[in-house]
Parts: structure tokens; C-alpha cells; sequence
């Protein structure tokens, strides 16, 4: 019955926008090894998304990029992925923001980035409401699908509360955990088997 519990497979499901795909525990790359992204585009000429549980090495904060948040308590920036680092991006669940690109499940991405850090400043709640990302991930055409092939990936549905409430250390083990077995067995492998 459980003969095929550490032969990682993806579950086929399509990764479309506002859906999640999680790394295999077998994924041994540096910038993709346990990490959970949030699909922004997917279609024909390849595929977009938003790392959202990687930090910096050196603590990043919003506070040290943008000059009029000195009295904001810090907000940190998170590593959305290794393509385009000097790129801002800010998932949200603040309707009123305008522009902003709906992604499903009450999530946003983007939108009037002064009207965000007006928001952030009038001290209405912001915290729990909003993520800011520097750089994203990306495939070209059909890359992402060969590595599905290839059970890189697990498709998922994203938790608003998971994102915005939990600790981003903790989302990898939590999203498997949240879709049963086998996935929530798979989020107990170790991070180096060696060392088990």
C-alpha cells in the first residue's frame, strides 16, 4: 500500500494563475529547493510566478528602499525569485488598491504602488494584508510543463491566511501538510537526507 510513498510524482493538476505550485523535497537546486510560488501567468509562451517563502541573506526591508516609511515599523522584503532583482512586486488583499491584477482567493498582485504606501501611512492595518517581493520566477515555453513531467512541482490552492499570518519559513511544510498523504509524508523528508 505504501510502496510508492517516496516516489515523489506531481499531481497533473494545471498550474494556472493564482494557484501555487510547491517544490518536490527532491529538488536539490539553490534558488528553488523548498519553496512554495505563486502562479501569476501561465499560458503557451511560458510561465511567471512569485517565490513567497525565501528571504534574503542580509534582511531586507521596505523602509530602506522607499524614504518616507522612517516612522513605519520595518516591513520586510522577501526574495520573490532569481530573475529580475531590481523589480518590486506586492501581493495583497487590499480591493481598494487601483490597477491591481486579481489573482483569485481575494489575492491581488501589483497595483498603484503610492496608493499602497499611502494605505501603509494612514496606520490602517496593513500587516497581514500585504507582501513585497524583489525579482519573480520564470519558464519559457514549455519549461515549466518538462519540469512537471519530470514531478518537480505539486499544484496547490494558496491559503490567504498561510500567506499573510504564518511564518514564510514555515508555508513549504504546511502547504503539503494541508493536502493529505502522501504530500504531508513527503514534507517530513529531510532537507539533507545525509544528515538524517
Amino acid at each position: 500500500m505504501y510502496e510508492d510513498i517516496f516516489q515523489v510524482k506531481s499531481n497533473n493538476i494545471t498550474p494556472s494563475q493564482g494557484r501555487i505550485i510547491i517544490a518536490s523535497p527532491l529538488l536539490n537546486d539553490y534558488h528553488f529547493s523548498r519553496t512554495v510560488i505563486l502562479m501569476v501567468n501561465h499560458d503557451e509562451n511560458g510561465d511567471m510566478g512569485v517565490v513567497l517563502n525565501k528571504d534574503f541573506r542580509y534582511h531586507v526591508s521596505l523602509n530602506d528602499l522607499v524614504k518616507d516609511l522612517e516612522d513605519i515599523p520595518s516591513i520586510p522584503v522577501y526574495k520573490g525569485g532569481p530573475v529580475g532583482r531590481d523589480t518590486m512586486f506586492f501581493i495583497h488583499d487590499i480591493e481598494e488598491i487601483k490597477d491591481s491584477l486579481p489573482l483569485g482567493n481575494g489575492l491581488f498582485m501589483n497595483g498603484d504602488f503610492n496608493q499602497m504606501l499611502d494605505y501603509i501611512k494612514s496606520g490602517r492595518q496593513y500587516e497581514d494584508r500585504v507582501r513585497f517581493y524583489l525579482g519573480y520566477a520564470g519558464w519559457g515555453k514549455g519549461q515549466l510543463q518538462a519540469e512537471m513531467d519530470e514531478n518537480t512541482w505539486i499544484v496547490s490552492e494558496l491559503s490567504k491566511n498561510r500567506l499573510f499570518k504564518e511564518n514564510y519559513r514555515t508555508l513549504w511544510q504546511n502547504t503539503l501538510n494541508d493536502m493529505g498523504e502522501p504530500y504531508c509524508t513527503w514534507a517530513k523528508y529531510p532537507a539533507i537526507p545525509s544528515m538524517n
